[in-house]
């Protein structure tokens, strides 16, 4: 039997993945990363994907079209033509079918790759922001002491919590409530905390 390498030299050998489509001419600048496809389900194309900065994994239902790819710069354009979901223990798993990845191998091939849509498909409001535009930020106290940098927002059940990475390398746990993060600047690249005794000792 042939190995599935050498179908390209088989008129009558099924097609391989289709997923391989010429990149898609979209400026990686204007796109945001929103899931991540972790693997196939099922044997007919469709994907499970990790939602990431939506905050509503339902407003995949609001997206025509999705890029997936390892990076912007190097993306693939597909329609979105189904969206259902699962719920696990870690939360909502979107269930997705997009055109054009119609097989397991098809899901495959796109396992592992993120999934990203362009920002005027976004429709936030005013008030809302990604993880990935606090990722990095300066974090310092309201006398001006530099406590860190934040390295990641953790979605609890109570509350967020923004993981600092502190100056000697240590991590500090701060709840992004009100009470103790006092002000976000994305301009100025920085958010002001009042951390209470032993938060970031």
């Amino acid at each position: 039997m042939p190995s599935p390498s050498s179908s390209a030299d088989d008129p009558d050998a099924s097609p391989g993945p289709t997923y391989a489509a010429a990149y898609a001419d979209v400026d990686p600048e204007g796109l945001v990363r929103v899931g991540f496809v972790f693997r196939p389900h099922g044997v007919h194309g469709e994907l499970k994907v990790d939602p990431e900065d939506t905050g509503d994994p339902t407003r995949y239902e609001s997206w025509d079209q999705v890029f997936v790819g390892a990076r912007p710069q190097q993306v693939t354009r597909h329609a979105v033509t189904g969206v259902r979901y699962q719920k696990t223990k870690r939360g909502t798993t979107v269930i997705l079918d997009l055109d054009g990845i119609d097989s397991r191998d098809d899901a495959e091939a796109i396992t592992k790759r993120a999934l990203f849509v362009h920002e005027d498909d976004l429709d936030l409001d005013d008030e809302e922001i990604f993880i990935h535009d606090l990722i990095g930020l300066d974090v310092e106290t309201e006398d001006g002491t530099r406590v860190g940098t934040v390295l990641n927002l953790l979605e609890l059940p109570a509350h967020d919590v923004l993981v600092v990475r502190r100056s000697d390398g240590q991590e500090a746990m701060i709840p992004a409530v009100d009470d103790f993060v006092l002000a976000l600047d994305l301009d100025a690249g920085s958010i002001t905390v009042r951390p209470i005794e032993g938060m970031i000792d």
